[in-house]
């Protein structure tokens, strides 16, 4: 796992759009991925209210974005589509433990965003990165039980290398 730096200071609104637009378009499609080739029903539930989820935080995000006349992207970028070409290219027996743990790194990367979307002066963007706070952590309790019941030494790897996400550096394991 190698470290992405995401400082915990301000961000530009349209930055952040383009930021949470790409996370929620890429949960979803995972999500899509999951739904058809997960081995547990476990796993699929997760990923269809993950799609759900995103789903209405992304018309939320382009709400916004349209109203404030700020672009929002209408397809994943190259390491976005990285991630879904990787997860696609698994096999079936490896598939619902990588599923589970690259939504705990996105977890990560998303929490890091959203707390710094608060902090932009836009009140729609900062009740909005408010509103994806609380789900995400409902959604970090689920997956965190998903992964310590699908993939027990994936989620003991994971859970020591876990980084303060208090931390201002804004250091997340990716």
């Amino acid at each position: 796992m190698k470290l992405e730096k995401i400082p915990l200071e301000s961000i530009l609104p349209d930055t952040f759009i383009t930021m949470a637009s790409l996370e929620c378009m890429t949960a979803i499609q995972l999500g899509h991925l999951a739904v058809a080739r997960a081995g547990t029903d476990e796993v699929r539930q997760f990923a269809a209210q993950m799609i759900a989820d995103c789903g209405k935080t992304l018309a939320d995000i382009t709400a916004i974005a349209t109203r404030k006349g700020l672009a929002v992207p209408q397809d994943l970028d190259e390491d976005h589509r990285r991630l879904v070409r990787q997860m696609g290219e698994k096999a079936a027996a490896d598939f619902d433990s990588a599923y589970a743990v690259s939504m705990v790194e996105g977890y990560q990367k998303a929490n890091l965003l959203y707390r710094r979307g608060q902090r932009i002066k836009n009140p729609d963007i900062s009740a909005l990165s408010s509103r994806a706070l609380i789900v995400l952590e409902t959604r970090k309790r689920m997956v965190d039980s998903l992964l310590e019941r699908i993939a027990p030494q994936d989620w003991s790897v994971l859970a020591s290398a876990r980084l303060n996400v208090d931390d201002p550096r804004g250091a997340t394991p990716r």
